[in-house]
């Protein structure tokens, strides 16, 4: 289909501008004639557009669907649904159109109706004049992700990192981030190439259709130091090998999954401390995310007797806050996929594995692990020089949309806070009687409901400053509020006034009672003004509305809202992650109680697993199964010990509850029977199966 076509005449070629101040020239008293020679304008043209009072040139059968008002507010209404992470698709924004033409009984063309929806030559020019809305590929953004970067979470992270700047005197040289990704032996993103046109299927040859995972653990500091790389291979033992051609100082390990464990995130705080080399006078910040690798009681009772201080990110937050996910990570895999296919052309049909990652890896670590980066990746989310109003409002909108506060002010009506009642239809009346007259400009309470005259009326808020108090819904006399075919011209619009004390009626004029019309803001920003009007006025059409607009609107935002969040089905409540500093004494005690609870079921796992082992095996071998008798034994011994220590904790804990809240009837405390602390002995005991 044809979306630029080509002018066939030079009529109508002057500028708008120019146009616009000849008009105004010979309103002030020039000469037509003369104005129209000066700025080259056709004398018969000059003296219509002065007659009409108009100065936009038609030509041809074909007219704009929308007045320039109204495509502004879609482009509005478009940038603010994307802000939010519910950017519309080409064909829903050609439905709203085709809706928001018909609801505003605008004239559109015929076949928009076939398709209900707007044409593909109407959307190319509307593209063509406003150049800064275009089509992108949308990003795949988690929920959780969208509503964990919110404005409470991202503010306590700051509080806690000004904080321990200031207690402990840390520069930009001693504030470091780490965090982990993962590449693969294979290409998951392959290069652009040059192909022939109308070919169906453009190849390139890949190492295997899935590559092996191998997880890379950085860390820089905001002065612009790297650490050298720490590997994680999917594999079950170390080869030193497989370091081979790594960046100088890398070290490694393994895991069966290739991903990072408490216990690897141990060994690289061993790797963190001997090359930083922190001091009781010189503390080391180390910002890390939530990962629950990270919290691992060993790691972190290690961290602080050698003077690391940990502070976790905001949950779900990494994509914008983590250094080396903002300015490091995304140029390391650029450059690592062109290593790959580099590799692949040089040694073709030979297949990429572990033992070529390290040396693939040494030149994109090399070219991204660059001073400029890891500044710029501590610069850009405000860690470091602290700006805590590094994120603005529109950062946080999607969070407030999906966690339902949205940004709305009360300035904004909207359909959905409309109640409908009845009203009998002798209330209604042409001309309102003194006593309807006097109660609608007495001055009522704020939160009282609002009842308007039966029949159609339409609502708007007058030109003057909105103030933001809690006002009661407004309640119109209908059963429903109808379609727009059923909509009918209003000749005065009934105006209510918001105060901060008072509501008044201004005027209302007799309606038919068949639809009830409501003239409402943008239901995103209340404030958001749009050319030719005042603030918060919504009554009429922008100024000079064209023969045959009617006098109320629906916004787009009215038409297509955004989306209510839905309440979640289960009623299970999991614990909220959130910033915190890892290495003070609640949390560790708290990762501390975790980790040797987690130790006495994991022996008592592997207790249940090696009695089967030596009740399953025969007597053909006794001295094998004299070795297992004697594990078994040792396991029961180490087994006793965590396990009474874990009970005397609990005892401990139970008693001192006990003996410190017994109150009794005259305010005396007494202490707890020892029946009843023997009890509580015997329900832990119950519990562990000791």
């Amino acid at each position: 289909m044809v979306h630029k076509y080509k002018r066939k005449t030079n009529q109508g070629s002057w500028d708008k501008d120019v146009m616009q101040m000849a008009v105004n020239l010979c309103h002030a008293g020039e000469s037509v004639k003369g104005t129209a020679k000066k700025y080259g304008l056709a004398y018969a043209t000059l003296y219509r557009h002065i007659k009409s009072g108009k100065v936009t040139p038609k030509l041809g059968r074909f007219r704009p669907v929308f007045s320039e008002y109204e495509e502004i507010e879609l482009m509005t209404y478009l940038k603010e649904m994307d802000s939010v992470f519910f950017g519309l698709t080409r064909d829903e924004f050609k439905n709203l159109a085709y809706t928001y033409a018909k609801k505003n009984n605008l004239s559109y063309p015929k076949s928009w109706d076939k398709y209900e929806k707007a044409g593909d030559d109407w959307l190319q020019s509307f593209l063509s004049r406003h150049t800064d809305i275009t089509l992108r590929t949308a990003e795949a953004t988690s929920v959780a992700r969208a509503k964990g970067f919110n404005r409470h979470e991202v503010r306590r992270f700051y509080e806690n990192l000004e904080s321990l700047i200031d207690k402990y005197n840390i520069d930009a040289s001693r504030c470091y981030n780490m965090d982990e990704t993962g590449i693969s032996t294979t290409s998951n993103k392959p290069p652009r190439v040059l192909s022939i046109k109308g070919k169906k299927q453009v190849g390139i040859i890949a190492s295997a259709e899935r590559g092996q995972l191998t997880t890379v653990i950085g860390c820089c500091n905001a002065a612009g130091s790297f650490l050298p790389p720490f590997l994680i291979f999917a594999r079950k033992k170390m080869q030193p090998r497989l370091l081979d051609g790594a960046p100088p100082g890398t070290q490694g390990t393994c895991t069966p999954s290739g991903w990072t464990s408490g216990e690897v995130f141990l060994d690289w705080m061993h790797f963190f401390v001997e090359h930083v080399r922190p001091s009781a006078d010189k503390k080391v910040l180390l910002l890390l995310d939530n990962h629950e690798s990270h919290k691992y009681y060993p790691a972190l009772e290690y961290a602080s007797k050698n003077s690391v201080i940990i502070l976790s990110l905001a949950p779900h937050t990494t994509h914008k806050m983590q250094p080396m996910d903002v300015a490091v990570y995304g140029p390391l895999k650029t450059y690592f996929e062109r290593e790959i296919n580099t590799f692949q052309k040089a040694h073709p049909g030979r297949i990429v594995n572990q033992y070529d990652v390290a040396r693939l890896l040494s030149p994109a670590f090399l070219k991204s692990a660059v001073a400029i980066n890891a500044v710029h990746g501590f610069e850009r989310p405000g860690i470091w020089p602290v700006n805590k109003y590094a994120f603005g409002d529109e950062d946080f909108e999607p969070a407030d949309v999906i966690a339902g506060r949205s940004s709305m002010n009360v300035s904004t009506v909207g359909l959905d806070s409309i109640q409908i009642i009845d009203i009998p239809d002798s209330a209604a009346s042409s001309t309102p009687s003194p006593s309807l007259s006097q109660e609608y400009n007495s001055t009522v309470d704020p939160h009282a409901e609002i009842v308007l005259p039966p029949g159609k009326a339409t609502i708007c808020e007058l030109s003057k400053p909105q103030p933001q108090v809690s006002v009661a819904p407004i309640v119109v006399s209908q059963e429903s509020i109808k379609t727009s075919e059923n909509i009918i011209h209003s000749e005065v619009c009934s105006i209510i006034t918001l105060e901060p004390e008072t509501v008044s009626l201004k005027a209302y004029s007799t309606l038919e009672p068949d639809a009830t019309n409501i003239n409402v803001m943008h239901p995103l920003k209340s404030d958001a003004m749009l050319p030719g009007t005042s603030k918060n006025t919504r009554c009429d059409d922008p100024p000079n509305p064209e023969p045959g607009c009617s006098n109320f609107h629906y916004s787009p935002g009215v038409l297509r809202p955004i989306p209510n969040p839905e309440k979640p089905i289960t009623t299970r409540k999991r614990k909220l992650q959130k910033s915190e500093i890892l290495t003070s004494t609640p949390i560790k005690e708290e990762q501390k109680l975790k980790f040797e609870k987690n130790a006495v079921n994991n022996i008592s796992k592997k207790l249940n697993v090696e009695s089967k082992k030596v009740s399953i095996k025969t007597t053909k071998k006794p001295v094998k199964i004299i070795n297992n008798q004697r594990k078994l034994r040792n396991l029961k011994i180490l087994y006793v010990f965590f396990a009474v220590k874990y009970i005397l904790k609990k005892i401990i804990v139970q008693l001192k509850i006990g003996f410190d809240v017994a109150p009794v009837s005259d305010g005396v405390t007494k202490n707890v029977p020892l029946s009843k602390a023997l009890e509580i002995i015997h329900v832990i005991i119950a519990s562990l199966n000791f």
